[in-house]
């Protein structure tokens, strides 16, 4: 059989890979139309159908799962091969959590850029977890949850959070926990467990419904600013305010009554952990790392 076209394989492996013509063509920077047209083109080089074309979706054949497991494969062979040979070798993409990003990875990636002249750090960030079996731009993960391990990858725990209850100087000189307005973030992902003020209300013998102040942000970020603003008590990760304590702008409220929280953990492919930018980083990050456990036995 005479050899298909590279750009109609590559257009098959991105559909493929990302289950739609509209996901490719923006992967891909072109039209979707245009990727429709090589993969009927390569349908007909290889005289058979590679995907089952409904309403709304596409979903692989037989043949086209054969196909998108052999073109995963070799495509992600040839990206690491350029990676290591162009000028990406030294770049390298995070993706993480908006919170993690503004508040512990940002002011601390020049400090990392520093230590390693010619290495740049890219961070990405997303609320929904991304697929690096499918999404080859991203060479690392930090996710927040509770610290599955992914099974075939590269796993590390890098920080255990503690919730604790902060405010600003001025807003503590307040004495009665009952007058405060209670400031907490409305979690997004209800499949995460949560730490919320009832557990911490309980936590010291005091009776929620009790407290009837209270307000809400959809981020992390904005219950930061409502609490250095003097807007109230905030219930927030003492790793994102780990360099606002360090500032003297916050100050823990009654800090023996911390409760754990949820784990910050990387995750890459094997293939991708080994690079060398990706370790060098890797071992930056685990140096800032307050945690022993490693996921992946």
């Amino acid at each position: 059989m005479k050899m298909p076209s590279l750009s109609g394989l590559r257009a098959f492996d991105a559909a493929a890979r990302l289950g739609s013509f509209k996901a490719a063509a923006g992967e891909l920077k072109v039209t979707p139309t245009a990727i429709s047209h090589q993969v009927r083109t390569l349908e007909e080089q290889l005289g058979f159908s590679l995907f089952v074309r409904e309403v709304r979706n596409i979903r692989l054949t037989k043949e086209g799962l054969e196909l998108s497991a052999a073109t995963n494969k070799a495509f992600s062979i040839l990206t690491e091969a350029l990676s290591s040979l162009g000028e990406s070798e030294n770049r390298i993409t995070v993706s993480t959590t908006p919170a993690f990003a503004a508040l512990w990875m940002v002011p601390r990636v020049k400090d990392f850029e520093d230590l390693n002249p010619g290495f740049s750090v890219n961070v990405t960030t997303s609320t929904k977890i991304t697929d690096l079996s499918r999404d080859r731009g991203v060479d690392l993960v930090i996710r927040y949850g509770t610290g599955e391990l992914e099974e075939g990858m590269f796993n590390r725990l890098l920080f255990t959070e503690k919730m604790g209850a902060f405010g600003s100087p001025q807003f503590l000189k307040q004495s009665d926990v009952r007058q405060m307005t209670l400031i907490e973030t409305r979690w997004q992902n209800q499949n995460l467990p949560t730490v919320t003020w009832d557990h911490w209300l309980m936590r010291r013998g005091l009776e929620p419904k009790d407290f009837t102040k209270r307000r809400h942000f959809d981020e992390e970020q904005h219950v930061l600013q409502a609490g250095l603003a003097g807007q109230g008590l905030i219930l927030i990760s003492d790793l994102l305010v780990e360099d606002i304590l360090a500032r003297g702008w916050l100050e823990p409220f009654e800090p023996e009554c911390l409760m754990d929280g949820l784990r910050y953990t990387i995750h890459s492919t094997r293939d991708r952990s080994r690079a060398r930018k990706n370790r060098t980083f890797i071992k930056w990050l685990l140096s800032h790392s307050r945690e022993t456990e490693r996921l992946d036995r």
